[in-house]
């Protein structure tokens, strides 16, 4: 789905991902790559396969779109490093496109580590005219805010009282909220703002659901 974000066009893709043509800019956020094994360090059984399908699913999305940037909004790997991050780092340095990091609140590796694996880290909030990317917007984020952290997750009614939570994009002319990309992040269920467009991402492609979601008393957090 196509649509114009202050000015400029985007794509929004049923992968949960945003791809800023204009810049040739793929944007992601909260893959939580090593999630699995930091689990079963702590005695949890947690299958091994999210990463490969997560990295599968990226992979697809570099081919399809061609970027000169891969931009990650944060929570890009779960924990301390395991031996998850050699798997990513090798995937990473195959990649013809630049791979630049907006840390979040999980991105607790040593800065060597994203060197070696030939990223670019920034700051926490960085710029590209007229977004300001992040991962975490919180409630006093300036206009224009791209962001994460929360995965989103929106709930649909259907007939016989049936529901649903899927993922999806929240944005306005103040901010866009990406839904977590990763396999294993599970739903936050979001209570839109009346600002709000509402986005819901299925297998195959993304649908405004804007007049659809179902009412809920819980608040962002």
């Amino acid at each position: 789905m196509d649509m114009d974000l202050l000015g400029e066009r985007w794509v929004l893709h049923p992968h949960r991902a945003l791809f800023w043509s204009a810049k040739r800019c793929l944007v992601v956020s909260d893959l939580h790559l090593g999630k699995a094994a930091h689990l079963r360090k702590g005695g949890l059984a947690m299958p091994e396969a999210h990463d490969d399908r997560t990295l599968q699913r990226l992979s697809d999305l570099l081919a399809t779109f061609r970027p000169e940037r891969l931009l990650i909004l944060g929570d890009l790997f779960h924990s301390a490093h395991n031996l998850a991050w050699p798997s990513f780092a090798s995937w990473a340095l195959d990649q013809p496109c630049r791979i630049e990091l907006v840390p979040g609140n999980h991105d607790v590796l040593a800065h060597e580590r994203y060197m070696d694996a030939g990223l670019i880290v920034h700051d926490e909030q960085y710029g590209i005219t007229p977004f300001v990317m992040m991962h975490d917007a919180g409630k006093d984020a300036p206009k224009g805010t791209m962001s994460g952290h929360v995965h989103p997750g929106i709930v649909l009614s259907g007939p016989g009282r049936q529901r649903i939570t899927v993922p999806a994009f929240l944005i306005s002319e103040e901010r866009v909220l990406l839904p977590a990309f990763g396999t294993s992040t599970g739903l936050h269920p979001v209570t839109p703002r009346p600002e709000d467009r509402v986005f819901a991402c299925t297998e195959r492609e993304v649908i405004e659901v804007t007049s659809a979601v179902a009412p809920r008393t819980a608040a962002h957090r």
